[in-house]
């Protein structure tokens, strides 16, 4: 009889194993760590969808409040125009506010009286020019139509005018006009 011995594949030592899938489990966590990082600093980081997303919401306000405060600012009637205007101011920042008190104060209100002037404003379009976290530049182009006592039939004009803003206590506010 002939005894045959057999040979068997050495089994690996359990400590082996544990290495090995210790090694896996790093390389994975390592990859998931990286990866969160990576998105953490493409939502939060500079340009991020984070800022995306302030910058979309800066650019709805300050169309709305651009387009608002123009027709403020430029649409009045004889009969009233005095508190129209003067309404106008509290969407206007310090030293624009002045100078536009001084403007409506000195020849605009005592104009619209005498002439009997009415005018009324349309913003046919705005457009963003630049925005920021708190300053804005629009621009506006607008319709207006004028009636005085001395041309009671209705003169159309067109206009564009360029819009700064910027954000106080969490309010735009219009810090500069000019025709463009």
């Amino acid at each position: 009889m002939t005894q045959t011995t057999t040979e068997f594949a050495p089994i690996p030592s359990p400590s082996s194993r544990v290495s090995v899938l210790t090694i896996v489990l790093c390389v994975i966590s390592a990859v998931a760590i990286a990866l969160a990082a990576v998105s953490a600093w493409l939502y939060f980081g500079p340009g991020g969808a984070r800022d995306i997303a302030a910058i979309d919401q800066a650019r709805a306000e300050v169309t709305q409040v651009s387009s608002d405060q123009a027709v403020a600012m430029f649409q009045y009637d004889h009969n009233n125009v005095d508190q129209q205007l003067h309404a106008a101011t509290d969407g206007l920042t310090g030293e624009f506010q002045n100078t536009f008190t001084k403007l409506i104060e000195s020849a605009i209100i005592p104009g619209a009286q005498e002439k009997a002037l009415t005018v009324q404003v349309v913003v046919q379009g705005a457009s963003i020019l630049d925005v920021g976290p708190d300053t804005a530049t629009t621009m506006l182009f607008l319709n207006q139509i004028t009636t005085s006592k001395d041309s009671p039939e209705a003169v159309a004009s067109g206009s564009r005018v360029k819009m700064g803003l910027e954000k106080q206590d969490g309010h735009w506010l219009v810090n500069s006009v000019q025709p463009f």
